[in-house]
């Protein structure tokens, strides 16, 4: 897994995990045109990967935009969100959502933009996740909230 981190130039992400940015829409959206709720303009789009070894769970966080997951390799990734609570695992409007390649799982799944969001490996034989994190309007910290570590 640390190979993977290196080739692919991961550096650590606030939630837990590892990622880089692989891109970032040179198309604006002009504050006016978005929703209310953000603070400036944004990119249409972001993209990032996203790799999460077993036994660690993200923190609980949420985003203003819409976020899509697509599994790029390892291990199937329990996704899981609520529009209520930080409390993701506990929540009792959960949604849960496994992202793979196995016969029980989805190759991609979307998480409402402002919905809480967690995620952690299924247990299985690479010891990680990597996927592809892509968002609408795009990514910009301003637009991140994070529960307490």
């Amino acid at each position: 897994m640390h190979d993977l981190i290196d080739r692919l130039q991961l550096q650590p992400h606030p939630e837990g995990g590892w990622y880089r940015e692989t891109h970032r829409s040179q198309t604006m959206l002009s504050h006016a045109a978005l929703p209310d709720g953000y603070g400036g303009d944004r990119c249409a789009v972001t993209s990032i990967l996203f790799l999460l070894p077993a036994g660690v769970r993200s923190h609980a966080h949420r985003v203003r935009s819409e976020e899509i997951f697509i599994h790029q390799g390892g291990d199937p990734m329990r996704l899981v969100m609520s529009s209520t609570s930080k409390d993701v695992f506990d929540a009792p409007d959960r949604r849960s959502i496994s992202v793979g390649m196995t016969a029980d799982a989805v190759p991609q799944a979307a998480v409402p933009g402002s919905w809480w969001q967690a995620a952690e490996v299924v247990p299985g034989p690479h010891g990680y996740t990597l996927v592809a994190c892509v968002v609408a309007p795009g990514f910009d910290f301003a637009d991140f909230e994070m529960v307490e570590k």
